[in-house]
């Protein structure tokens, strides 16, 4: 990593952005759907918002462009301006493509965008933005209207075929001393009564002082937005300093002048007038002072002004101009009419404090009595996925330690009850407590993966000229990130497969009695201490003639093979296997669910298939929760140690003869609580020995697979309960059928962990057909 601090900066702005283009695109799905939520078109708005900012102030000018382009049609559906409907939704969810491409691009993890594809674009927010109409004209007179009234500078004297003209030529100002006398007030029709000054004031709301600094419209941030912001929050009167503003020749155009002075009434918070100017803060020079409070007003004024005594002098009277015209009001209600104010009175204007009163103290940031407040947010922290892993690696070590530990005092003879002994149990119930606090840093929901996937339906059915609606569920359900981060593949594997190949067209659905938009289903759900994924459509179903005739063609299997339901269903897993007809963009290359498969089995987990024809498929995906460590019964089989996860048993049971039974006297069972379930013999099925194990001594464990079938597994003995690491045996050997993973006992020696479910499918595929049970009979 760089021991550059701007460029961690940078790396962290990234990784923000990756968050705010998945709520970007989340939302935008949102008002896909119809929605017309305006929290939901803010949110859109303050993502896009955010991307320009952080992109502005890092250079990055192609993503500050095409990010301002965007930002400004959603500020016209935000403020009502123009209709959110269905193409300019659309659009927007293109736009957001590229704008994501534009930050893959300036991240340097992506290729360049393509200029067409992104004026193209542009040029379609603008002509959403406009209305077709140039930019510059679409803007209507009011929009950008914030209180002020602009001065028109007459230039003419500067147009002379001689240049600029000499300074000593200009006519001198007017001495506005002599001009004095002529204040006094002319006669005109009657105002009505002035304003009672003299009244404690009432008004709530804030006096904000902002003064640009150049760099901020160097990182495309903009005045105007900034006030239409604080004019959100209440009614606004703004005041526009140019007193800053150098002659024509001395005029720089990247340097700043101006000075704006905002009176904004209301009950809005401090905090929330500071949000405004979060993404300028730095930019900018700013004070937020509670209305009337002077005092205030000026020492915030000589806090916020720079060294720069001029511009502290322009800052102290954009801030006093208020205080003068109601000095100026009061002394004109107590003057009398018939004389005009002398010239010498001018000063008691400036001084005129008796007949007002004055105003309450105000608190600053004050709080509105019927409202609650606020939830404090979570306090977070970056924390790099490397680091992360260490930590997981050294609890597992210290779970493998305390194992050790615990054995060696075992076999050393000392009472439980002894100090050590109490000491180990101390340190068991510690070490599981850190380990479960580890692996919550890791948990995370699969919600992260579950919005990437409405984008790819709606390209998968844009690209087949199908209807299709996706419907997720269970998506806080929470899986280990390494498994997260492996499931994106999987996942769209299946569903465009679900929507090449599950769903019909509009009219074939029409002509079966099914509405024409077709329904693709994503769900997660934790299940026997796993989590399961069924991705399931309400299409066609598997035509399995066909699948064992394509198999047959291309000689995956034999002509004369007599397989299940279930067997023909999992031909679609075979390398090279697929019943497009042709080529696409989506399928008939023969490549994707057998990748599915190995993705899957390198998790330690296993897909299946249930297929109904004429009413569609459910593939469901069972992986474990997570990689790193699990609570598991330690068993003796054939003189191995083998681990069977907890999570699967739900009772042990010392099994008698009588309630020993075999069918066809082939394969036996157990009498287990009025029902029957099948015996399997772990020892034998894992090929530790050929002789079946001989049930006087033996244990049975009653477990449960994730179909919610149960079995019972007869071992030779239990040790124990234990918490072990998990360690990828396919990665270090290789895959193991009956096995899903090893781990490291206390002793030292390697114990298998048992996969439950690929146990008892073993047995169930050795079982014999009927006419061998008929024979054996």
């Amino acid at each position: 990593m760089s021991d550059d601090p701007f460029e961690a900066i940078k790396a962290t702005f990234f990784q923000e952005c990756e968050e705010l283009l998945a709520d970007l695109e989340g939302n935008l799905l949102t008002l896909e759907s119809g929605s017309t939520d305006i929290e939901v078109i803010n949110a859109v708005f303050r993502a896009v918002h955010s991307v320009k900012g952080g992109a502005g102030a890092f250079g990055l000018e192609d993503l500050v462009r095409f990010a301002h382009v965007f930002e400004t049609l959603m500020d016209e559906l935000r403020s009502g301006r123009k209709p959110c409907d269905d193409p300019t939704v659309k659009t927007l969810l293109r736009a957001s493509d590229v704008l994501a491409d534009h930050v893959a691009a300036a991240r340097g993890a992506g290729a360049a965008v393509d200029p067409v594809r992104s004026a193209g674009l542009v040029a379609e927010l603008e002509a959403l933005t406009y209305g077709g109409a140039a930019p510059v004209a679409a803007a209507a007179p009011d929009e950008d209207d914030f209180g002020f009234t602009p001065v028109a500078m007459d230039l003419g004297a500067f147009e002379a075929p001689g240049g600029l003209p000499d300074l000593a030529d200009l006519p001198p100002l007017p001495d506005l001393a002599a001009l004095a006398p002529l204040s006094a007030p002319a006669p005109l029709s009657d105002p009505g009564p002035l304003p009672d000054l003299s009244a404690p004031a009432a008004a709530r709301g804030w006096k904000i002082v902002f003064r640009p600094h150049p760099r901020l419209y160097a990182s495309a941030n903009e005045t105007g937005l900034l006030l239409r912001e604080l004019a959100r929050l209440g009614p606004t009167r703004v005041q526009m300093d140019d007193s800053g503003l150098p002659l024509l020749d001395a005029l720089e155009p990247t340097d700043s002048h101006l000075i704006w002075t905002i009176e904004l009434d209301g009950d809005a918070s401090e905090t929330e007038v500071r949000e405004v100017f979060d993404f300028v803060e730095m930019d900018c020079d700013l004070s937020v002072t509670p209305l009337g409070d002077a005092a205030t007003v000026e020492a915030a004024l000589a806090a916020v002004a720079d060294e720069d005594d001029s511009d502290a002098s322009a800052l102290a009277r954009a801030a006093s101009s208020e205080l003068d015209i109601a000095a100026l009001l009061a002394s004109v209600g107590a003057a009398p009419t018939q004389a005009p104010a002398p010239v010498a009175a001018a000063p008691v204007i400036a001084s005129a404090p008796e007949p007002v009163a004055p105003p309450p103290p105000v608190k600053p940031a004050p709080a509105p009595a019927a409202s609650s407040p606020p939830a404090a947010a979570p306090v977070t922290i970056r924390v790099d996925l490397e680091r992360v892993d260490r930590l997981i690696n050294a609890v597992g070590e210290l779970v493998i330690q305390q194992a050790m530990l615990a054995q060696r005092v075992t076999e050393s003879g000392l009472a439980r009850s002894s100090d050590i002994g109490l000491g180990l149990e101390d340190l068991e119930l510690l070490t599981r407590e850190i380990q479960d606090s580890v692996m919550a840093i890791r948990a995370q929901p699969v919600k992260s993966v579950f919005q990437r996937m409405p984008r790819l339906v709606r390209e998968a059915a844009e690209a087949t000229g199908k209807k299709v609606k996706l419907v997720t569920s269970g998506e806080d359900t929470e899986v280990d990130k390494t498994v997260i981060e492996r499931l994106s593949d999987p996942i769209t594997h299946m569903l465009r497969n679900a929507i090449d190949h599950g769903l019909e067209g509009p009219e074939e659905r029409l002509a079966a009695g099914k509405p024409a938009e077709g329904t693709v289903r994503l769900a997660a759900l934790h299940r026997s201490g796993r989590i399961v994924i069924e991705i399931s459509d309400d299409g066609k179903g598997i035509n399995r003639p066909r699948v064992k005739g394509i198999a047959v063609e291309r000689g995956l299997i034999a002509e004369d093979a007599i397989l299940s339901d279930d067997e023909i269903d999992n031909l679609i897993f075979l390398p090279g296997f697929s019943t497009a007809t042709e080529v696409s963009d989506l399928s008939g290359r023969g490549v994707g669910m057998d990748v599915v498969r190995r993705s899957i089995q390198s998790l330690g987990g296993r897909i299946s298939i249930s297929s109904v024809p004429g009413k569609g498929s459910t593939f469901t995906l069972s992986l474990p929760l997570t990689l790193a460590v699990l609570d598991g019964m330690v068993v003796g089989a054939a003189d191995q140690t083998l681990v069977a996860p907890m999570a699967a048993i739900v009772e042990s049971l010392t099994p008698n003869e009588a309630d020993i039974h075999y069918v066809g006297g082939v394969d036996p069972v157990l009498r287990f609580r009025e029902a029957f379930v099948p015996l399997v013999d772990v020892a034998q099925v894992m090929g530790f020995r050929d002789d079946p194990t001989v049930l006087k001594g033996g244990v049975v464990m009653i477990v449960e697979t994730e179909s919610g079938q149960r079995a019972a597994l007869l071992v030779d003995a239990i040790h124990g309960q234990r918490q072990v690491v998990i360690k990828s045996l396919e990665s270090n050997y290789r895959h193991v059928e009956g096995v899903a993973a090893a781990t490291i006992l206390g002793d030292g020696r390697v114990a298998l962990i048992l996969d439950i479910d690929a146990l008892v499918t073993a047995k169930r595929s050795r079982t014999p057909s009927r006419s061998d049970l008929q024979m054996a009979s």
